[in-house]
């Protein structure tokens, strides 16, 4: 087992051996006897144990100095550790010789070797040829010969080497040539041949030394005479074709860029021009283009040959922030302002606010928003020519003297096609009416979802807004109808705004409301005329009255129209199958409907639901007439307190019993509550709970078949 181990140890210890990663520099060579050379690990490492196989040939000391003792091989082992590396070297009396090419040209170089190490060369006559002392590299001077010796010790080797002759240097001639032309080269040394190293390039007469040039680009033209070295002169064809300028092709003002030609590479001429030096200059030689005012120039290089190529160079004025022009305040909830900057120069731009809850500003627009009591820094940047600049403005954020809001068109996908008109409302004490005050029209809104309006100005006192689409046509029957403020088609139901001079009321905005596009045989038609004996001359037609449609299952608002010059009015297109109930709206007057209009597939037309308008009383209510399928009867209900701070009273009467449904919504449209109950012939009083209900404006309807009523109620805590 002993033995075992050992045996195995040591095969181990073989493999590892021979895994060295290092070696011995040099590893092998020459030396002679009595010299010596440093043997060196190529790892670079010390620590290592030389040895030598036979120091009766060679010894080697700790500093790898190995020294020749008798001629013989020897074989010297560096190791570290279990790594060994070896190299085997030649112990001679003299150097083992030199070799290498003999003769050379002035101005040629060759490389003489001798394997014995450790010598050093010398040349006996450096004016014909010198050798470096340690590389043995032979460079030709002049014609002659010298004796290049190799010293190890006190022993040598030598060889003879002969610098040949020259002819005299090439002269005349003019280069660079163009493909065709010619040029005579000449050399005064007589009895020579003429020859090219690239005839594809340049050819020339081997006794005449005319050099004709062929194509692009070098070609080296010699002169040889026999016996002698020859010599020798470059020769450059330039090329027609001038391939491409390459470089920016943009440059700020004050700055410059430079401008190649993809051929003309090897400094072969050529010439750059201008075509507009108010715009950019070019160096003629260097291709160095300045910008010098902002513009287009044309940069042309023209090649030797003649042949030209050309290159646009856009001349920007550097990046200037220029000045911010505009007005200095915005009011909170008012009409938004627009800041532009003329002056600045062109590049990618965009607008910020400092302070964005006081104030917003469209990053690309410049229009600003005041949002907030306060004021902000508006900021222009701009990144063009040269980097980037900003300027800067203030903005000071005020309260709005009036009242503001936005005119919504969002809802089912329909923009408005035409001009918008939103009417201030107001009471007029001398004719106790409400009246148009002031109006906003905006002309051709088309593809418009939101508009802006505001009144200033005003005094103390209570205003209603609406807005309504107004062409010259007055037909609508689909589509956006008059709404007022915030979402109603009926004057009486709209939110009043309580204004007080000086103060600001924003945000009154207006939800238009939206008819729904029918189709059917249906046909509802009538008239407004003003009441006999009640004020008036007799039935005289109401004119551009607004009349409205409604569903009376859904209590979809299915369009509007207006009364013509005859008081007529129409609603066509409508299903059968449907009840519908009709009423005008008219400023001032309460109106009363016309409620439970069936049209069925036999009778799909009613055409005499019709009204009276009662100027004293400002009424409005149906001309009773046996109109088919028209309830007359005087059914009512009513909703109490209002405002309630948690529990509504319903109070109605009833000629018959029938089921009502009462529905709350918000202002938005979303219901929140809905219930069916009886309502029993006569009179009867309901309660209704609210005290889930948020603070704030709600719509409250009714609908059955007698009765179609909605009104606002408010609930406070």
């Amino acid at each position: 087992m002993k033995h075992f181990f050992i045996t195995l140890f040591a095969a181990l210890f073989a493999a590892q051996a021979s895994f060295a990663s290092f070696s011995i520099v040099p590893s092998s060579g020459g030396i002679c006897i009595g010299s010596t050379v440093y043997l060196t690990d190529s790892a670079g490492g010390t620590g290592g144990i030389w040895s030598s196989s036979a120091p009766a040939i060679a010894t080697i000391g700790t500093a790898g100095d190995l020294t020749g003792i008798s001629a013989g091989i020897v074989t010297v082992t560096y190791s570290v550790g279990i790594s060994y590396a070896t190299g085997v070297f030649t112990v001679t009396a003299t150097p083992a010789g030199i070799t290498g090419a003999t003769s050379i040209c002035p101005g040629a170089t060759t490389a003489l070797t001798d394997v014995t190490l450790g010598g050093t060369w010398y040349s006996s006559t450096p004016a014909v040829a010198s050798v470096g002392s340690s590389t043995g590299l032979v460079s030709g001077v002049a014609a002659g010969t010298t004796t290049i010796s190799y010293t190890v010790g006190s022993t040598y080797a030598t060889v003879s080497v002969t610098v040949g002759s020259m002819p005299a240097t090439i002269t005349g001639g003019t280069t660079p040539l163009c493909p065709g032309t010619t040029t005579s080269l000449i050399d005064l040394t007589p009895g020579g041949t003429w020859h090219s190293s690239a005839p594809s390039v340049a050819t020339v007469g081997s006794t005449t030394g005319i050099v004709t040039g062929i194509t692009c680009c070098l070609t080296v033209i010699s002169y040889t005479v026999p016996g002698d070295c020859p010599a020798t002169t470059l020769v450059t064809v330039n090329p027609t074709y001038l391939g491409s300028i390459l470089g920016p092709g943009a440059v700020c003002t004050g700055d410059s860029i430079a401008l190649t030609d993809s051929v003309y590479w090897y400094g072969g001429g050529g010439t750059w021009s201008s075509s507009n030096i108010a715009v950019a200059t070019v160096g003629s030689l260097s291709g160095v283009v300045t910008g010098v005012a902002a513009g287009i120039a044309t940069i042309t290089f023209t090649g030797i040959c003649g042949t030209f190529i050309t290159r646009m160079v856009t001349v920007s004025a550097t990046t200037s922030a220029g000045a911010i022009v505009g007005p200095s305040s915005v009011a909170v909830g008012g009409a938004v302002i627009t800041l532009t900057n003329p002056t600045a120069s062109a590049g990618t731009y965009t607008w910020a606010s400092s302070s964005p809850l006081v104030a917003s500003v469209g990053a690309g627009t410049g229009i600003v928003t005041g949002l907030s009591l306060g004021s902000t820094i508006i900021t222009y940047s701009v990144t063009g020519c040269g980097g980037a600049a900003f300027t800067t403005t203030s903005v000071n954020v005020v309260p709005l003297d009036g009242i503001s809001g936005i005119v919504h068109f969002g809802g089912g996908g329909y923009w408005p096609t035409d001009t918008v008109k939103v009417w201030l409302i107001a009471y007029d004490p001398a004719t106790l009416n409400l009246q148009a005050i002031d109006s906003i029209t905006y002309w051709g809104v088309g593809g418009i979802i939101d508009i802006y309006y505001q009144f200033t100005g005003l005094p103390t006192d209570s205003f209603r807004v609406k807005a309504a689409i107004v062409n010259n046509s007055m037909t609508m029957v689909t589509g956006f109808l008059p709404t007022y403020h915030t979402s109603y088609f009926y004057w009486h139901d709209a939110d009043v705004i309580y204004h007080t001079s000086g103060g600001s009321d924003i945000n009154k905005d207006i939800v238009m409301l939206i008819g729904t596009i029918t189709s059917g045989p249906g046909f509802i038609g009538g008239s407004v005329l003003t009441g006999a004996n009640k004020g008036t001359s007799g039935g005289a037609p109401v004119r551009g009255l607004k009349m409205c449609i409604v569903n009376s299952a859904t209590h979809q608002l299915m369009g509007a129209a207006y009364t013509n010059s005859s008081g007529a009015y129409s609603f066509s297109s409508l299903p059968v199958g449907q009840t519908y109930y009709v009423f005008p709206d008219s400023l001032n007057y309460l109106t009363t409907p016309y409620t439970s209009i069936t049209l069925t597939s036999g009778t799909p037309s009613v055409t005499t639901a019709s009204f009276i308008q009662h100027t004293l009383s400002k009424t409005i209510t149906p001309k009773q007439t046996s109109v088919p399928g028209i309830s007359t009867a005087a059914a009512f209900v009513t909703a109490y307190p209002n405002p309630t701070k948690g529990i509504i009273n319903v109070r109605w009467y009833e000629p018959g019993s029938e089921t009502v449904t009462i529905m709350i919504s918000d202002l938005a449209g979303h219901l929140l509550h809905k219930e069916n109950t009886l309502f029993a012939a006569g009179t009867g009083v309901k309660q209704i709970g609210l005290s889930d209900l948020a603070p704030g404006s709600y719509i409250l309807s009714f609908s059955s078949a007698g009765i179609n009523q909605t009104e606002k109620i408010v609930v406070e805590k």
